[in-house]
């Protein structure tokens, strides 16, 4: 016999406390009356106190006994059994988007698999234990670990498939480890399984179906035009010509679409381009419905030009016209004496930095940052900080790079040196504190090398990307988003995506993972400080034409059950001892209605 709760013992000691009962036991004296009715009238006082007697072996002692030794067992949680031993199924939901497209039975390999659930839970009956997980970047259990089957149909109703493509690799690994030695796994998809799953029932539940989804989508604007673009790229699964109706929605104007039109997507992947009028809030490009309905719709919003203001400060001069060049083949850029970008002779870096005023110096360094030596010409070989944004894309090749002072290289942080010599060096730990080219424009022929327009316009796009605002303005559903604000917060910061809020750091960095897709704005206190566009965009999961149904993989040999603790209503000793106690008492009161009489008359 097994004890769940021992500390329950203690109710057997109901049964010494009855044999006391029983021991002392009152005394009356007898009296003698004329008649019955003259009782009433009588006080039955005791004579003296208790007394003990001999323990009489009564029934009523007996049955009392036995009642409170039943009833002290099932306090105790006696049972014959340990614990019983139900089937674990382990079950692994693919959670992506093409898990939710629809047939011409209306049916989706979402219902099929949540049906095939349902039966084998049947199969294995009431006492199999459950564990749903939803694949995903991140895993998340449905239901269990080791639920009862009763959770298993509420949990299926949570289950709506919409993420993006991904691997099932981390949600199998998760549910080996639910599963133990001796749980059985089951995965349900729409693929088939990459390579052999040891121990692991793949189960697919899908079909191949015809498709058009938007898989790109791009919206740009023309500042010279007065004009914007929507450039979409469509995906086509099926291997005929698609029908469509292509609807434009503007976000908050109610009435007429701004354009609906039929269009013909062919098979496979075709681009088309929309022309729209320049300065439209949020726009919302929708196709017709089909099979799925996740990549029907993108929400793009008009992108904010980033303009980065410049000044040529140089002397005039070869660098000073070299310089020009390269500035006229850059987009996005204006001329202005309040610039954000500054280029000059490098003693424009000797005073402090203005807030918001990057300055880029050429020649000469001022003297507190050179070391003793005198100027070199260097031909390489060149050493560069290869992640710097200030290099991407150059090589340097056939540079002779002429002038160079030595610098301190404590004052510096080298991006480009020769040997010990700092070639680029930024003055601080951060670009806007100040970049040098510690070279003699004037001599050198960087200036007429092609990396010498990237090394200008890395200097622009590297300030363009440091100006407040995000990034970009359309994202990909769990891309990185980066906002930069510019300023310190004036209030709580969170982003807001339909009816989902969330809380960001206070900082003038935002960094975040786009959520699904919606309307993202982004909340300085109760203002909205940036809108955002983010969509699905997912080529893999729109393509639905190598969907697969079938099983592959064998269960788990070793799947022997989980031993799990049930409830007392499980165990035959409970409802014996409930017996017991139940007839026992019952048995008792019976028994005091029939000896009543007998002790009344003997009284009298």
């Amino acid at each position: 016999m097994i004890f769940t709760a021992p500390l329950g013992l203690l109710a057997l000691l109901a049964i010494p406390a009855i044999i006391a009962i029983h021991l002392f036991r009152r005394r009356f004296p007898p009296r003698s009356v004329a008649g019955l009715f003259l009782w009433q009238v009588v006080q039955q006082t005791p004579q003296g106190g208790g007394k003990v007697t001999k323990l009489p072996i009564t029934a009523s002692l007996i049955l009392e006994c036995l009642a409170a030794l039943a009833l002290a067992l099932i306090l105790a949680g006696a049972r014959v059994t340990p614990a019983s031993v139900n089937e674990h199924l382990v079950i692994l939901l693919d959670d992506s988007a093409s898990m939710a497209a629809i047939n011409a039975q209306n049916q989706s390999p979402r219902d099929r698999a949540a049906q095939r659930i349902l039966d084998e839970v049947e199969r294995f009956g009431r006492g199999v234990r459950i564990t749903l997980i939803q694949s995903g970047e991140r895993p998340a259990v449905l239901a269990g670990p080791a639920a009862l089957a009763i959770e298993t149909r509420p949990a299926l109703e949570r289950w709506k498939p919409q993420a993006q493509h991904h691997s099932l690799a981390l949600g199998l690994r998760l549910a080996r480890e639910l599963a133990g030695k001796t749980g059985r796994i089951l995965v349900f998809s729409d693929e088939s399984p990459e390579g052999e799953m040891e121990g692991v029932q793949w189960i697919a539940a899908g079909e191949p179906l015809g498709n058009v989804g938007i898989i790109g989508a791009q919206r740009t604007l023309s500042t010279d035009a007065g004009k914007g673009t929507i450039s979409l790229t469509l995906g086509n699964s099926s291997t005929q010509e698609a029908k469509r109706q292509l609807r434009l929605v503007v976000d908050g104007v109610d009435g007429k679409d701004l354009l609906a039109q039929e269009i013909s997507v062919p098979p496979r992947v075709s681009s088309m381009n929309l022309s729209i009028p320049a300065g439209l809030p949020a726009v919302t490009v929708a196709l017709s419905s089909d099979a799925l309905q996740r990549d029907n719709d993108v929400t793009l919003v008009e992108p904010r030009p980033q303009i980065v203001s410049i000044d040529n400060r140089l002397p005039k001069g070869r660098g000073h016209d070299a310089l020009d060049r390269a500035l006229r083949s850059i987009a996005g850029v204006t001329r202005s004496e309040q610039a954000q970008l500054v280029f000059g002779p490098a003693s424009l870096l000797d005073p402090p930095p203005e807030p918001g005023v990057w300055r880029v110096g050429f020649g000469r360094a001022p003297q507190r940052f050179l070391a003793t030596g005198n100027p070199q010409d260097l031909i390489g070989p060149f050493i560069p900080e290869k992640r710097h944004p200030l290099l991407l894309g150059t090589t340097l090749a056939g540079v002779v790079w002429a002038g160079a002072l030595p610098v301190n290289l404590s004052a510096v942080h080298p991006v480009l040196s020769s040997g010990n010599q700092p070639l680029i060096g930024l003055l601080g730990s951060r670009p806007d504190d100040g970049i040098l080219f510690n070279l003699d424009l004037d001599q050198t022929n960087l200036s007429r090398t092609p990396d010498w327009p990237i090394l200008i316009s890395n200097a622009v796009e590297l300030r363009r990307q440091n100006l407040p605002g995000p990034e970009r303005w359309n994202y990909r559903a769990g891309e990185w988003v980066r906002v930069r604000l510019g300023h310190d917060p004036k209030g709580p910061l969170r982003f807001r995506c339909g009816t989902i809020t969330r809380d960001l750091p206070a900082a003038r960095l935002i960094e975040f993972t786009a959520p699904a897709p919606c309307l993202l704005e982004i909340l300085e206190g109760e203002e909205v400080a940036f809108q955002l566009g983010v969509n699905f965009l997912d080529e893999k999961e729109t393509n639905l034409s190598d969907r697969v149904r079938g099983e592959f993989g064998k269960p788990n040999p070793k799947a022997g059950g989980l031993l799990t603790e049930s409830g007392p209503e499980a165990d035959p000793l409970f409802w014996s001892l409930l017996a017991i106690a139940g007839i026992a008492m019952l048995a008792n009161w019976c028994w005091a209605l029939r000896s009543e009489p007998v002790s009344q008359r003997s009284q009298a």
